[in-house]
């Protein structure tokens, strides 16, 4: 299979990396406000944004034409884009530039810009779920594994465990109400190297103004691969998505990920 993208893995990050592209650290002090020089930093990454999830969506009309017909998914794809853009310029503030878990809220918007025309089509959030984590696996065949090793040696160094720490000290604050609230755990020794603590998600806030909390779930199943490919020994035990009331994630270098979709899908069908 062929398409042009910068899919999924290409635009998002999480607490300590971009999936695909490494990520910055700033110092403490980089965390004090929010937003861009500009004002909106979603707006002054409008055509940024908008080339991924339109080059995504390419990858969607690869996956879904053979089963739904080539005018069919044109229709999803036509009216998943306008809503998209459409809700760009009302993402919720999470810290702009300063905050790198901002690349998720447009992540989480593909999901329920793709909501209605799913829908419309017969398929359900599930369906949705599914799509963009094959889409997901498929981009993750051709990662470099030394781009890999790379960017797993930076987030488990001094300087990218510091850069975590400095980060989840500037959620406690909680400045803005839409951004994630995090915690440190220090490593044990044996069992990880370190781990993050959730008690508040911006994807689930998120998913939950729009009216989809059925949404946040399968997002963050995407955690599984993302760690498998870089090395980063993820274990989650607990979900605030799935209904936990927090996470608990634990990662430990070069560990196997034991965890993906056919572990966790029963346990969000159950839930929801």
């Amino acid at each position: 299979m062929k398409f042009s993208r910068r899919t999924f893995l290409q635009c998002s990050a999480l607490t300590a990396i971009s999936l695909l592209t490494e990520r910055r650290f700033p110092p403490s002090t980089a965390f004090a406000s929010s937003g861009t020089a500009s004002g909106n930093y979603y707006l002054a990454h409008r055509k940024e944004l908008t080339d991924d999830f339109a080059s995504t969506l390419e990858g969607v009309r690869q996956f879904l034409s053979p089963e739904l017909g080539n005018a069919r998914v044109q229709d999803i794809t036509q009216k998943a884009l306008g809503r998209f853009e459409n809700l760009l310029p009302n993402l919720p503030d999470v810290g702009g530039d300063r905050n790198p878990d901002t690349e998720f809220i447009p992540i989480a918007a593909w999901y329920v810009a793709l909501h209605e025309p799913m829908l419309a089509a017969g398929k359900t959030p599930e369906d949705i779920g599914k799509l963009i984590y094959d889409l997901n696996l498929y981009s993750l065949r051709s990662y470099p594994p030394a781009q890999a090793r790379a960017v797993q040696e930076k987030l488990f160094s001094p300087a990218g465990l510091a850069g975590l720490r400095n980060w989840t000290t500037w959620t406690q604050k909680r400045e803005l109400g839409a951004n994630w609230v995090a915690y440190f755990v220090e490593k044990d020794g044996q069992d990880f190297d370190y781990g993050i603590n959730y008690t508040e998600c911006g994807l689930v806030k998120y998913c939950k103004s729009q009216g989809v909390p059925e949404l946040a779930p399968y997002i963050c199943l995407n955690d599984f691969p993302k760690s498998r490919t870089l090395g980063t020994g993820l274990r989650r035990s607990k979900t605030i998505a799935n209904g936990d009331g927090f996470c608990k994630k634990k990662k430990k270098k070069d560990r196997p990920v034991i965890q993906d979709w056919s572990t966790e899908i029963a346990g969000i069908r159950e839930r929801h």
